[in-house]
């Protein structure tokens, strides 16, 4: 892969090459299923633009301070907002928070238990979720 590709292509191989089992939100039966699932498990949505650098740096921080918990602790769903804005946009509707990138937001029970942006999502505990 040339340095232009790596500057500027499809950063989601980052992910795939994640500690945490990440599951793409790619249509709304995902993200249906996604909020069914959050009556059994604790979700956690990160919402990525691969344009973004700050996206990008909190993403990994996030991961590192993610490994802190159990494997079977979380449901993590991850959403390239570039991809799939309308997945996004239904989100933010249905929960009412305003769309931001990048975003993390937690679901139980079929609410937001909590949800922050930018580098402010490092600072979310996730221990007492």
């Amino acid at each position: 892969m040339g340095i232009i590709e790596n500057l500027f292509g499809d950063k989601d191989v980052a992910v795939n090459k994640s500690a945490i089992n990440w599951t793409n939100l790619e249509s709304m039966t995902d993200v249906e299923g996604m909020i069914d699932q959050s009556e059994r498990n604790t979700i956690i949505v990160f919402k990525h633009s691969n344009r973004c650098g700050i996206s990008g740096s909190v993403l990994r921080r996030f991961e590192g301070q993610a490994m802190n918990y159990p494997n079977d602790k979380f449901l993590y769903y991850f959403l390239n907002v570039l991809k799939h804005r309308n997945i996004s946009n239904e989100i933010s509707l249905k929960f009412s928070i305003h769309h931001e990138s990048p975003q993390l937001i937690i679901i139980k029970n079929k609410e937001v238990v909590a949800h922050n942006s930018h580098y402010e999502i490092l600072n979310i505990d996730l221990s007492g979720y």
